[in-house]
């Protein structure tokens, strides 16, 4: 296996994104990670006694890199702190590539223990999560901890640098150089504090009769996600026995087949570990825990094949800042192989993606059962 080589400041790594392919053209880092590693390799930053954590970074270039710099100063491993079980699963698998022991990983709806001397921050897309993230990663900073935030230029406009403002304080910048820029913050606290609780929304679906809890990196957190809403009015009739909600969020279809089939088992599924967490309250707010298992995990790797009768699929059309249909290609391919021979794969998507057409090429029979102007579902059979 030949992976990409990172060649960085702090040395050469190899650093792929996961799942791992020898035919994947996007890389594992940019130009801001980069220049990130060459700031803290140029100013000296790492010492023997710094504690280093990292935030949402998506395959663990700079932990890694991290990890490898340190070892030659103190037995301090890195922490990542991420709400991607994507980005665990490449920080271990990047790590193992390159002979480097594992760093520390923490969920996102935990708060990684410090005191921290230095933070590197990749800025999610999220600013719910982005304040939610600050305001609990604060309070376990040491007193004058350098925070570095690595950017593309492109994602960095007046709101986020205001919003940036007002959590961190005073800001500075460096130059930009291969559109990528630093952005600088240290922490004036004197002392260790104890960091809140993860932020947390709740508001009610009525036409569902349902209770909705969020924590802050769930996607659509203060309403009802468009897709689906149009997926729940077409919502298939059943009955079914074994349902998987494919890209479960916040855990509302799972808990509506629940709802609907008293007698069917439903397993949830997400890549985000907050969403599962969530989703793992609603079921128990809305009575339906003892059908419902909510499971953190890369698609349906690992799910017995022929196990299911509905799949119910939502599938996200980019990675973070990344767009691409990746992650809803594999989440069909791996469906064709779990959904038993009479089964069902109910997915709703924008029009414009062409699901309609992409899907014939695991699944013989593929119906538009609703369409609203942006979205349509469809019913797909081997």
């Amino acid at each position: 296996m030949i992976q990409p080589l990172m060649v960085c400041a702090l040395g050469e790594l190899a650093i792929s994104r996961v799942p791992y392919s020898a035919k994947e053209t996007l890389q594992a880092f940019d130009q801001a990670d980069l220049l990130a590693l060459e700031y803290v390799q140029a100013e000296r930053v790492l010492n023997s006694s710094c504690s280093v954590l990292v935030v949402n970074e998506t395959f663990g270039a700079i932990t890694c890199a991290v990890t490898k710099a340190l070892a030659g100063l103190n037995d301090r491993l890195p922490t990542l702190w991420s709400d991607s079980h994507i980005a665990h699963l490449g920080m271990q698998f990047n790590a193992d590539a390159n002979g480097l022991p594992c760093a520390t990983f923490v969920e996102a709806q935990d708060t990684p223990k410090g005191p921290f001397d230095l933070v590197i921050l990749r800025l999610p897309k999220n600013h719910a999560l982005l304040r939610d993230q600050i305001q609990r990663m604060l309070p376990q900073l040491a007193p004058g901890a350098v925070i570095i935030i690595p950017i593309m230029v492109k994602y960095l406009d007046n709101t986020v640098y205001q919003l940036l403002e007002s959590l961190l304080g005073t800001l500075t910048t460096s130059l930009a150089r291969k559109k990528s820029r630093l952005i600088f913050a240290v922490n004036h606290v004197t002392a260790l504090g104890k960091s809140p609780k993860a932020k947390e929304t709740f508001w009610n679906v009525p036409s569902l009769e349902l209770l909705l809890q969020h924590f802050s990196g769930v996607f659509s957190h203060t309403k009802l996600d468009p897709g689906a809403q149009v997926l729940l009015d077409k919502f298939p009739q059943g009955p079914y026995q074994r349902v998987i909600d494919l890209g479960c969020g916040n855990g509302v279809q799972a808990i509506a087949a629940a709802k609907k089939w008293p007698q069917c088992q439903v397993i949830g599924i997400d890549e985000s570990y907050m969403s599962v967490a969530s989703a793992t309250i609603n079921a128990e707010h809305n009575g339906v825990a003892d059908q419902c298992e909510f499971r953190v995990n890369d698609c349906l790797i690992g799910i017995e094949p022929q196990s299911a009768d509905l799949i119910l699929c939502n599938p996200p059309f980019h990675q973070e800042r990344v767009i691409g249909d990746q992650v809803a290609m594999r989440m069909f391919a791996q469906s064709a192989q779990v959904l038993t021979k009479e089964g069902e794969l109910w997915v709703v998507g924008n029009r414009h993606l062409g699901y309609h057409a992409k899907l014939k090429r695991w699944f013989g029979r593929v119906e538009q059962i609703g369409s609203d102007p942006k979205f349509v579902v469809l019913k797909v059979q081997l």
